[in-house]
């Protein structure tokens, strides 16, 4: 009986040596908040951290070009003599506001003094025609005279006006007075230059002078044709010149050309830019950037904001004075400098625009540590 209990006892203990070991529990995981860097006062300092809330079309991306500020042509007028002469007193100088009208030189002309003199006859040969025409009427009216002379003389004093009426004409397109002929500003603006000097000899084909109103301004763009689709009539542009680079010339793309330069492939563009001080001077070099066309309602922050850190992508969103948080983002295609977020911040979070770059730093040295 003894035996075949200690056989029973050993094959229970082999039995409960065969089974497995129940696994060992899992020990509880607590998720890590996230990393949040806090700058000393003097690192923030030398970071020079800037921030911006996020918001639809902040940061859109731009396509910057260089241009040329050019003037209007509807509002520059090149002034010429007109007429052969020689100048005998300049009424203007450079830079003086004139309005139209107003005398800009004077010429002694040979030709003004034939035109004044083919005027002068004109004028006695209407006086003598209405005189006969006169006459002529009284006879008819008291049946004395013959009605086809009547017609004969009506004929006369028409072609005698219309001949004066020409001289005028010729006197005035020259810009005659008693003895001189007046060139006058064509339109009000400013003398933007003068070549002519006292006793000059004119051609009469020259210029003489150009009048400038330089209160709109156009700058010129040249877009490559792989930018056309992106950009259109409308877009917003801003403009800046080499004299003030911290000042924002701001206007529309009013102007898209419709033919390429077959060897820059290459399309003119024209932004009109309000240029009340006149700082803007055409043949000024300019350098520009224009607003691409994208879906609205999207969030853009430039390329430098978004930082890798180990196979993501992040940016830091500030949470306090000098605290500032990653948050782990998805991007699309850089486009212009910039880059659309399609998750992990929303509108109106405050993130790094500039300084981002020393974050991650200070964020990869912390880890290490």
């Amino acid at each position: 009986m003894s035996r075949v209990l200690a056989k029973v006892l050993g094959l229970v203990l082999i039995s409960a040596c065969r089974r497995e070991a129940p696994a060992p529990a899992e020990p509880s995981v607590t998720p890590r908040g996230p990393a949040v860097v806090e700058l000393t006062p003097t690192g923030f300092a030398n970071a020079r951290i800037e921030t911006t809330r996020l918001a639809p079309g902040g940061f859109a991306p731009r396509l910057a070009v260089s241009a040329t500020i050019e003037g209007d042509p509807q509002r520059i007028a090149r002034v010429g003599a007109r007429t052969q002469g020689r100048v005998s007193a300049l009424r203007v100088a450079l830079g003086d506001r004139v309005r139209r009208g107003q005398p800009i030189l004077e010429l002694d002309a040979v030709a003004l003094h034939e035109t004044a003199l083919e005027y002068r006859t004109a004028v006695a040969r209407a006086r003598a025609a209405d005189d006969a025409l006169g006459r002529q009427r009284q006879l008819v009216a008291e049946r004395v005279g013959a009605v086809a002379d009547l017609r004969r003389a009506e004929s006369e004093a028409a072609v005698a006006t219309a001949t004066l009426h020409e001289a005028e004409e010729h006197l005035r397109s020259l810009g005659g007075g008693a003895a001189r002929s007046i060139v006058r500003a064509p339109i009000d603006g400013r003398v933007a230059s003068l070549d002519v000097a006292l006793g000059q000899a004119l051609t009469g084909n020259e210029d003489v002078a150009v009048i400038a109103q330089l209160d709109t301004v156009w700058a010129t763009l040249r877009l490559y044709e792989r930018d056309l689709a992106r950009v259109g009539v409308g877009a917003a542009v801003d403009v800046r010149v080499a004299g003030e680079p911290t000042r924002v010339f701001s206007g529309t793309l009013t102007f898209l050309g419709d033919l390429a330069d077959p060897l820059s492939h290459t399309v003119e563009a024209r932004v009109a830019l309000a240029n009340p001080d006149g700082a803007l001077r055409p043949g000024m070099s300019a350098a520009a950037s224009v607003a691409l066309r994208v879906p609205p309602g999207g969030l853009w922050l430039v390329a430098g904001a978004v930082q890798p850190l180990g196979s993501e992508r992040v940016v830091f969103v500030r949470v306090g004075e000098r605290r500032f948080e990653p948050r782990n983002v998805a991007v699309g295609e850089e486009q212009g400098g910039s880059v659309p977020i399609t998750s992990g911040v929303v509108a109106g979070d405050e993130v790094v625009v500039r300084g981002a770059l020393a974050l991650r730093g200070e964020l990869e040295r912390s880890e290490e540590e």
